[in-house]
């Protein structure tokens, strides 16, 4: 887990860093609904569904507002399983329903590779490698994942959300990168618990 031990440490970070991304929480399957009604009240809309496989789980995007370069002003997530044994649950089992992880975005401007590895040399560790995936419109989705320090505890991630050639940002995410982070978190978790 990264500590930042002196000034020119945290501003070194920080200038990748634009606003947060997102806040996902995760609950148990049956409060699904309430959760979505609770954030409606508030503004906002489901903008994406996806439904994991490897890692069964359902994982919800709310947004709300707009920004000029920007897919949404505000976003919360959800993710909720119906499998007992899915690293959701597992995570509810131990710390109860909350904040799983907070996503922080990186300026598009950025190399994310070379973030990557700005943020190791500042003592950064990370549970995955830089994550891609680019739509069938050219825009492209990167993400990093910095591990829990608690097993199924929660986490840090870093997402940058490039344009297309139509100059829209990424808005959405990808089955194949949240599987493979999903693996990454369990992996660590079990390790931790030894």
């Amino acid at each position: 887990m990264f500590s930042p031990s002196s000034d020119d440490t945290s501003s070194s970070t920080a200038k990748f860093i634009r606003h947060i991304d997102h806040i996902t929480y995760v609950t148990e399957l049956e409060n699904e609904k309430r959760f979505i009604r609770q954030w409606e009240a508030l503004g906002f809309t489901e903008s994406v569904r996806l439904r994991c496989i490897r890692y069964p789980a359902t994982h919800i995007a709310l947004i709300s507002g707009t920004t000029p370069d920007y897919p949404w002003a505000t976003m919360t997530g959800l993710s909720v399983s119906e499998d007992p044994a899915s690293p959701v649950n597992e995570f509810i089992r131990r710390y109860g329903s909350g904040i799983q992880h907070c996503a922080y975005n990186i300026d598009p401007k950025a190399d994310m590779e070379e973030v990557h590895e700005e943020m190791k040399k500042l003592g950064v560790t990370f549970m995955t490698p830089v994550l891609t995936y680019d739509d069938n419109k050219g825009a492209h989705l990167r993400q990093m994942f910095v591990p829990p320090a608690r097993p199924f505890g929660t986490f840090h991630e870093y997402i940058q959300r490039l344009p297309g050639p139509d100059g829209n940002a990424f808005a959405g995410f990808d089955t194949s990168n949240i599987d493979d982070l999903y693996q990454c978190y369990e992996e660590v978790s079990r390790a931790l618990d030894k």
